[in-house]
């Protein structure tokens, strides 16, 4: 990973939250802070706002269901109540390395596309072979994220963030 001799990490992983539902990527109409807002809390993790002092994330994922099932994932960032801007699709595949619960598993292979937001910034962590994978973005001013699943296999996904500080 590029300037990882400059990159602190925290103690921890958050949780953030988790997504049970499908729907479409935003259309040209949802995209503004007040429409993204009124979708129902199933279908998409937010975080907002960002950490105080962090200038990228790292990102890493869970899913209940069986190995090998993939779920897609559309990200999209904002600066302040600005409309959102999708940043990244990123398809996601469950491994079988159980977390703390035996029925929810890490993400072993995060495949990302449709990067609209490259400035030295989006970097794939990708194990496979049934360890954990993990996605890093520079997060260049945007201060909302959201993930909707436009294609949800398992039941629920699960999205953890570490924020990174220089």
């Amino acid at each position: 990973m590029r300037g990882i001799n400059k990159i602190s990490f925290p103690a921890r992983w958050i949780a953030v939250g988790s997504i049970t539902s499908e729907t479409s990527a935003l259309a040209v109409t949802g995209r503004d802070v007040a429409t993204v807002d009124a979708l129902a809390a199933t279908k998409m993790v937010k975080l907002s706002p960002l950490d105080p002092g962090s200038y990228a994330m790292l990102l890493r994922f869970r899913a209940d269901g069986n190995a090998d099932l993939d779920s897609v994932l559309e990200m999209y960032a904002a600066r302040g109540a600005d409309h959102y801007s999708r940043v990244a699709t990123l398809t996601i595949l469950t491994g079988t390395q159980d977390t703390d619960t035996s029925t929810i598993h890490f993400i072993d292979e995060v495949t990302a596309t449709n990067e609209d937001l490259i400035y030295d910034g989006e970097e794939n962590i990708t194990t496979g072979d049934n360890h954990i994978a993990s996605y890093y973005l520079r997060t260049l001013g945007n201060d909302r994220f959201i993930f909707i699943a436009s294609d949800l296999d398992s039941t629920t996904v699960y999205v953890d963030v570490c924020w990174l500080y220089e």
